[in-house]
């Protein structure tokens, strides 16, 4: 069965129930987030309707999280077999890119599935790519949304009680002169290739491209990394791009930094095959940097980000803010387009903090604010490099807009503003010294705990592990643990996470 016949079986067993096009919720879009947020409130009892245009579960399950972390932990096997893992992706992860698992679980919950694009009415319209245009003003409980299913005709739909918009981010294509299509890739090509390049340059350096380059490389393809700035991964402490940068040459990874392309061209040597009777160019191209040196690549991947389809304005309840900052009535948004981190984890728990509202204690459903303190990112490349909460900049900044007023005890440590910053190296604790391992953790404090005294408000590990190390820091920053209590912890021996221990030492002595 196509897609195509699974959607139409899909709508026909629906027939009966989108019959009457009134429900109390509307999700448009089924990332993460708004496919979880669907399911929990037609648990609830609620009458939902989801509309999707790709796939449900977004971009993470077919083409983002668990493939890329396939291939990471395929790269690193004795023997890695780029087939071997491309059959596995196809085959155990994606069921070759077909959703029809993830939209039954969803109809057996109880939601009405469209698979097409949304509009809602009176508003002004946004990107209609994946999951529809968002409207950007004046909805209301009652609201109306136009759908268009795949193939079908415009549907007219009531949401008595909340439209809740997920319509998530697309690729940063950044424009590049002269490089045919034939060349061009993106992550999505990366997952869905059988068989790899012999060279490969990659423009960008934030995580995925770093992830990215460093499981290609391991496949045997020869990998260039051309970077703006000045340096790998330029959103985490500078320590933490440069170790990464130097595992990546020692890989055989060529990390060229203040480094952008100027022009792409077919290269002299191109092979050429055929298509319909014509030739074809198939072979490398010739890519000019802006250091004036050149490169011959079979393939140019372009990673320099995301960026949402659609931006709103969230407060830290989901609820969408129009021009005057007030929440409008029955709308709420998810993940990336709240600007709240484009992480999976983010879209999922914003969906408790909208299912809490909407569904209330009735139904077991505590109503708390989404914890914007605390959230964490990981880089999976090796060393990982793994994040929560304030870098030590933020933190400052921060505590120089509130004008001092939490200095408390911190005060006493470095810098006037309360804030202090202990960092150690992973390789001083005996865990470290015994495996030989490079990488560092950082801890960031300032004062405004219960007593005056120091909490942590960010924390940043790059090492073996950083992101199960993270873990025991994502609760201190997340919960506020004094300083002082954390630093009561007997933090087991020999093990890499002891090294919290010391570093929250040092914050003691006013390191």
């Amino acid at each position: 069965m196509t897609p195509e016949q699974f959607s139409e079986q899909i709508s026909e067993h629906h027939s009966d129930r989108t019959a009457d096009r009134t429900v109390d919720a509307i999700v448009i879009g089924l990332g993460p987030g708004g496919e979880d947020l669907a399911a929990r409130l037609a648990g609830g009892g609620w009458r939902v309707l989801g509309v999707e245009a790709h796939l449900v579960g977004g971009e993470c399950p077919y083409y983002g999280c668990i493939p890329s972390k396939m291939m990471l932990h395929e790269s690193r096997r004795g023997h890695p077999d780029w087939h071997r893992v491309a059959t596995r992706i196809r085959a155990e992860a994606t069921d070759h890119w077909d959703d029809r698992v993830a939209v039954e679980r969803l109809t057996d919950a109880g939601v009405t599935f469209l698979r097409g694009h949304a509009e809602i009415q009176g508003g002004t319209a946004g990107s209609a790519d994946q999951a529809g245009a968002a409207g950007k003003a004046g909805l209301a409980v009652g609201a109306s949304v136009t759908v268009t299913p795949e193939g079908g005709s415009p549907q007219l739909w009531t949401a008595r009680r909340a439209v809740v918009l997920n319509t998530g981010s697309a690729p940063v294509l950044a424009p590049v002169p002269g490089l045919p299509e034939r060349a061009a890739w993106t992550h999505r090509d990366v997952v869905t290739a059988e068989t790899l390049p012999d060279s490969l340059a990659i423009v960008g350096g934030g995580p995925v491209a770093c992830e990215l380059a460093q499981a290609l490389a391991g496949f045997g393809v020869r990998v260039t990394v051309l970077v703006r700035g000045g340096r790998l991964l330029s959103g985490e402490v500078p320590e933490a791009g440069d170790l990464v940068a130097e595992r990546f040459r020692s890989e055989g990874i060529d990390v060229r930094t203040h480094t952008e392309i100027t022009e792409v061209s077919e290269a002299d040597a191109t092979r050429y095959e055929s298509s319909h009777g014509l030739p074809t160019p198939s072979g490398p191209v010739d890519v000019a940097l802006s250091t004036g040196d050149r490169i011959h690549v079979d393939r140019v991947l372009l990673a320099t980000g995301r960026a949402p389809r659609d931006e709103v304005r969230v407060d830290e309840w989901c609820r969408v803010l129009d021009a005057a900052g007030d929440p409008v009535p029955g709308r709420y948004a998810l993940g990336d387009m709240t600007g709240a981190g484009p992480f999976t984890h983010t879209s999922v728990a914003q969906s408790a903090v909208v299912a809490g509202q909407l569904l209330g204690a009735n139904h077991g459903v505590g109503a708390r604010p989404y914890p914007r303190n605390a959230v964490p990112r990981v880089t999976y490349t090796n060393p990982e490099v793994a994040a929560v909460g304030l870098s030590e900049d933020a933190a400052r900044a921060d505590a120089a807009s509130a004008g001092g007023q939490d200095r408390g005890a911190g005060g006493e440590g470095r810098g006037s503003d309360g804030v202090r910053v202990a960092r150690v190296d992973l390789a001083s604790s005996s865990r470290g010294w015994i495996d030989e391992v490079a990488g560092h953790l950082t801890l960031v404090a300032r004062g405004g705990g219960p007593d005056g005294g120091l909490v942590l408000v960010g924390a940043t590990v790059v090492g073996p592990g950083a992101g199960e190390i993270l873990g025991a820091l994502t609760v201190a920053v997340h919960a506020r643990v004094p300083v002082a209590e954390l630093a009561r912890i007997p933090w087991a021996y020999p093990t890499l996470h002891r090294a919290i221990g010391d570093a929250l030492g040092k914050l003691s002595q006013g390191a």
